[in-house]
């Protein structure tokens, strides 16, 4: 079984502007509303590609059994714990114009710690060993940011896999408490190390300190340059093609869910990065927060290429021997040559 976990859902409301005016009225020119959050989001690509699984997590309101209500409509079982408040609400503005996005994000309702016990003893019954466990998103407030790393101590407990694909100090929390893969983005990353990880060579050292605490994958997705992953099976980098991109929401939703749907099924790092490249395109080339469909992803699957990264940079690697990556529970700082 795959099961999804999303503390924070929220409903995805995106707006297309010719262009926006700050201070003034403006008129949209179409809209659309979508169930979204990091987990849901990985749900909604599992469908597509064709991977069942369990959606859990928190909702809140009107708007929690709305996301119930639409994922069911999709097939899609779920087992959510409600929580007072009212599940938040992103906007998402898209300028035509500039072709410039703009999200705002809302924090979501306070959720009182004693729903976490209510969390862990649903997932008693719904994990087994073997079975994969997706966690994403933000932690909704009080909650504290060690919330992922529990879960997961706790799913490694009980034999499960888990993924995490989280930011800030929920990712560094997380990373202490090895999730088999995790998946952050450049900034995520940057964020995480304290400076830009722009060359292949600091990068990949980043992503081999992470595996060194005994995480198994990392994969680092880089926008338009397409993906890095470092595994037991090697270091692989994925190339898109060339495309426009017309919102990044979700991408990275969608390279978590093409990971899943192939590892899960006992396929290669390497394919499973072609994959997750791919859906991660596709969604990238649909509007606002509308994610990818199947045709998209077979069309651009066979245009992604994935190759073993060159010996030459682990060659220029070796030429520091000093060079690593020093970790705390909070942040990590690359140690390396720029």
């Amino acid at each position: 079984m795959i099961i999804t976990l999303t503390l924070n859902p929220a409903i995805d409301h995106t707006v297309v502007v010719d262009e926006f005016a700050p201070g003034d009225t403006n008129r949209a020119r179409e809209s659309r509303t979508d169930v979204g959050g990091k987990g849901i989001n990985v749900s909604r690509v599992l469908k597509e590609l064709g991977s069942d699984s369990l959606a859990m997590g928190f909702v809140s309101g009107g708007l929690g059994r709305f996301i119930e209500s639409s994922l069911n409509s999709l097939g899609i079982a779920d087992d959510f714990i409600h929580t007072p408040g009212q599940t938040r609400t992103n906007i998402t503005i898209v300028e035509k114009r500039r072709e410039v996005t703009t999200t705002i994000n809302e924090a979501g309702p306070n959720t009182d710690p004693h729903y976490m016990t209510l969390l862990f003893n649903r997932l008693k019954k719904r994990l087994h060993p073997g079975d994969w466990l997706v966690i994403g998103g933000s932690v909704p407030p009080p909650l504290p940011a060690t919330a992922y790393a529990d879960i997961i101590e706790f799913a490694r407990a009980r034999g499960a896999i888990t993924v995490l694909d989280a930011d800030g100090e929920a990712l560094a929390k997380g990373i202490a408490a090895c999730p088999y893969l995790v998946k952050p983005n450049r900034k995520e990353l940057q964020r995480l190390l304290g400076r830009d990880p722009r060359k292949m060579e600091t990068m990949l050292e980043a992503a081999e300190h992470i595996r060194a605490g005994g995480i198994n994958t990392v994969v680092i997705s880089r926008g338009v340059e397409g993906a890095v992953a470092v595994g037991d099976s090697g270091e692989f980098q994925a190339i898109p093609p060339a495309v426009q991109a017309v919102s990044a929401v979700g991408a990275g939703d969608s390279m978590v869910a093409g990971l899943v749907h192939v590892l899960s099924r006992g396929g290669t790092l390497s394919e499973a990065l072609q994959l997750a490249t791919a859906a991660g395109t596709a969604t990238a080339l649909s509007p606002g927060t509308q994610l990818c469909c199947t045709e998209e992803v077979n069309r651009l699957l066979a245009e992604v290429q994935v190759r073993p990264i060159h010996d030459l940079v682990v060659q220029r690697r070796s030429h520091h021997p000093h060079a690593k990556v020093r970790a705390n529970g909070n942040s990590a700082e690359s140690l390396a040559p720029a």
